[in-house]
């Protein structure tokens, strides 16, 4: 090609809109044929991109064509360039292509003349993938599992201790007991575990029940007074004022105002007592009181309260009876007082406390 002159931009341009002369049509066609190009020129690959692309932005019935103005209108649509683009701004060139290769079209006027309903249909489409995109990710974050509030921990030891709850509900935990509950009641129920014992005056709240989590049962209540001992697998609830419903997996009873029941657990069944026990609250009063009690239920009543481990030297002395009245005092002095009641002596064998003497008829 070096005895000719060179191919450029602009003989291709006037030679696809028609305007070139026999020796131009010839210098151009000779060039596609020989399929070599000098290292400035178009490529016969470039040629044909050029030819696609002045194909689809030429309409069928132009008018005559101005070949300056045809070819800035191709090397717009080629480099995405701005109309005005001065003639002296560099050109760049499509990449060369195979023949055969299908490439995307870059859009053109055509494209504008797709039907309106076309269009709005993917415009439509689009919103609606990026609306459920949206939605899905709300969704997800909605419904992700919320991170378990830690509870709050009571523990005590030789004394009890008062709380109040969140809700305003007042708690007093025996000795030796726990009681777990959450920083604040934000569910339908207000949730609370229980080992050991603890009298309860709750907040009435109908649409927040409170319930008592204790060992294999559940205690629930609108707003009521009530103890509860689970200091081992069978739980005991005595009922103060109110109404309390008191459940197992079998069975459910409830209880009002001073009647009590108790879980047994080698039978899995709650059973009522015949009458409340006029000690089931002492260590919330400070108050034991004794009618002719048999010395039997005597010191069970006082492992009860005191949480102690009191014992009978012999089965006799179960069957004497006493009759006194103890408020706020300790352990050794109710202890004392009643083995001198009785004619009974006291004998310590390291955390025992056992009574002995010769026993009652």
């Amino acid at each position: 090609m070096a005895d000719q002159q060179p191919i450029n931009d602009a003989l291709l341009a006037k030679f696809l809109a028609g305007e070139t002369d026999p020796g131009e049509s010839a210098r151009v066609q000779q060039w596609l044929a020989s399929q070599d190009s000098a290292p400035n020129e178009p490529t016969q690959d470039d040629f044909a991109a050029f030819e696609r692309i002045w194909q689809t932005a030429t309409p069928v019935d132009s008018k005559p064509i101005d070949t300056d103005a045809a070819w800035k209108s191709v090397r717009q649509k080629m480099n995405n360039r701005p109309a005005d683009a001065k003639e002296s701004d560099p050109i760049i060139k499509p990449l060369p292509i195979q023949p055969q290769e299908v490439r995307p079209m870059p859009e053109t006027e055509s494209s504008v003349s797709k039907p309106l309903w076309s269009r709005t249909i993917w415009r439509v489409a689009a919103v609606l993938v990026v609306a459920l995109g949206v939605g899905w990710s709300a969704f997800q974050y909605l419904n992700q599992p919320k991170a378990a509030e830690p509870l709050l921990t009571v523990r005590t030891t030789n004394l009890p201790v008062e709380r109040i709850l969140p809700d305003g509900t007042k708690v007093l935990l025996n000795r030796n007991s726990t009681l777990q509950y959450p920083a604040h009641f934000d569910t339908d129920t207000r949730d609370v575990a229980l080992t050991g014992e603890a009298f309860f005056d709750v907040v009435p709240d109908p649409e927040h029940p409170f319930r008592i989590q204790a060992r294999q049962t559940t205690v629930q209540v609108l707003g009521t007074s009530f103890n509860v001992r689970a200091y081992d697998a069978d739980v005991s609830v005595a009922v103060r004022t109110g109404k309390v419903r008191f459940a197992s997996k079998r069975k459910a009873v409830l209880l009002t105002r001073n009647q009590q029941a108790t879980f047994e657990a080698k039978g899995d069944t709650i059973r009522r007592s015949l009458q409340l026990s006029p000690n089931v609250f002492a260590y919330k009063t400070r108050q034991l009181v004794f009618e002719n009690e048999p010395l039997r239920d005597v010191v069970q009543t006082l492992n009860q309260v005191y949480n102690a481990d009191v014992r009978l030297a012999n089965g006799n002395l179960g069957n004497c009876r006493l009759t006194t009245r103890f408020t706020n005092e300790p352990l050794n002095a109710v202890v004392s007082i009643t083995a001198e009641t009785l004619g009974l002596h006291v004998r310590y064998v390291g955390k025992q406390v056992i009574l002995e003497g010769r026993g009652c008829e």
